[in-house]
């Protein structure tokens, strides 16, 4: 784990400032912006000062010492955990669905149009979007396909949280 150099800061930051003003600072709150490299790949992670305060020698083995929120290839892309604090603190980019929706996208199944109780206005054809439940819970990320109304499909999950359940269960197999 190391800290976050200028360009990763930046991309990630405007990255949430893009979503809406001031939403990086809501959800960075007192933590900082960290790296982890897996399999070479770097990852962003919210850290304390205080861990990132740890002498490098300390730091080198440590595989991730904060949340990972995303992934910084190419820019910042978001994560399951990173659409998860960004939901607590905006409805932008998010849309929300009903229960029994969030269930069967928790399964991996698409939004339908008629499923979808609230969406961000800006949200459009080919966006990437947070699917909540009702209560504005993050379930996932999505991206949008069609019509956010009516009886065709809406929504394709890209990654949601009943993911790590079905990988977990595919593993034990």
């Amino acid at each position: 784990m190391r800290p976050a150099t200028v360009e990763e800061e930046q991309a990630v930051l405007g990255f949430f400032e893009g979503l809406e003003t001031g939403l990086s600072a809501r959800i960075l709150g007192s933590h900082v912006l960290a790296v982890v490299e897996r399999d070479g790949i770097p990852f962003a992670c919210m850290a304390t000062p205080e861990a990132l305060g740890v002498p490098e020698e300390l730091r080198a083995g440590v595989g991730s010492g904060g949340l990972v929120i995303g992934t910084l290839e190419d820019g910042f892309h978001l994560d399951i955990q990173g659409a998860v604090l960004a939901a607590r603190h905006t409805k932008s980019q998010t849309l929300r669905v009903t229960e029994h929706a969030a269930r069967l996208f928790l399964y991996g199944r698409n939004v339908l149009g008629d499923s979808v109780v609230w969406a961000d206005r800006s949200l459009a054809k080919g966006d990437a979007c947070i699917v909540c439940n009702e209560r504005g819970e993050a379930l996932g990320l999505g991206s949008v396909v069609g019509n956010l109304k009516g009886p065709r499909e809406a929504v394709r999950p890209i990654h949601d949280l009943g993911t790590y359940l079905r990988d977990q269960d595919d593993e034990s197999a």
